[in-house]
């Protein structure tokens, strides 16, 4: 009897161990339901803005440390937070969550692409479907060291030389920041997204989502230096909803003095 029980609760251990294998290592198409794509007829749009709460803070300078000649600048203005003389907030990410059918990714066209130039990446901020091989390009006369600091997806850290072009591939879903090791105030971010309702605002704090099947959604607008917050929204056939968002900066937090 002992016998029997001792390879039952093996067997169930073993199986926990596959299982959160499983969860942490394969593909999330083969154990989830997946995002169906399908025609989407009498689709609705999300429009909006997204502002910051309070006052515009100064924009903060960057030194560009090396390579000054090539970079073509000893300062910059950073791009982690910015903000209009309206409070607009550029570079925030809007996406609706755990949708799981409705329109096409839209896959035409040449590979998205990441550049640097002038030691900067451009485009700041990309957003991209699952499984999408990404261009990272160097149009400067200098090397950079592409580093990703990514979980889910493959992390890397390769160099590109000018003139050269990093193709990789992500997988899945996920939020990645790209930093270069040898230019240290350069950064990026490539956001995986599981599906293909997402947008980038402008510089007027401005975004659409378009061709969403009616319903009630979360809609989750995210931002580097703000961090995210979320609203639900209900869509009608052919109509069109407001959803503006408003991010507060964090403020910085105050270590406690150790009492003696």
């Amino acid at each position: 009897m002992n016998k029997l029980i001792n390879r039952f609760c093996k067997y169930i251990f073993l199986t926990i161990v596959a299982l959160s294998f499983c969860l942490l290592f394969c593909n999330s198409k083969d154990i989830f339901a997946a995002y169906k794509e399908s025609e989407v007829s009498s689709g609705g749009t999300i429009v909006g803005t997204v502002k910051l709460a309070g006052d515009v803070p100064e924009v903060r300078m960057l030194n560009v440390e090396k390579d000054q000649e090539a970079c073509g600048h000893g300062t910059l203005p950073s791009e982690a937070l910015v903000v209009s003389s309206d409070n607009a907030v550029k570079n925030a990410v809007i996406s609706i969550s755990g949708i799981l059918q409705g329109k096409k990714y839209d896959r035409s066209g040449v590979n998205p692409a990441i550049d640097q130039k002038g030691c900067v990446f451009i485009p700041h901020v990309i957003v991209v479907p699952p499984g999408s091989t990404v261009d990272l390009l160097n149009s400067d006369d200098v090397m950079h060291n592409l580093h990703t600091w990514s979980i889910k997806n493959t992390a890397f850290n390769e160099g590109v030389a000018g003139g050269g072009k990093l193709p990789k591939t992500f997988e899945y879903p996920e939020t990645i920041k790209i930093t270069c090791d040898v230019h240290k105030w350069m950064s990026a971010w490539l956001i995986v997204q599981s599906n293909p309702y997402y947008a980038i605002t402008d510089a007027s704090g401005n975004f659409k989502l378009e061709g969403v099947p009616a319903g009630t959604y979360t809609v989750q607008a995210w931002q580097e230096s703000l961090g995210k917050t979320t609203q639900e929204v209900t869509v009608s056939a052919d109509g069109e909803t407001k959803a503006d968002f408003e991010l507060t900066k964090k403020g910085k937090n105050k270590r406690r003095k150790k009492k003696k």
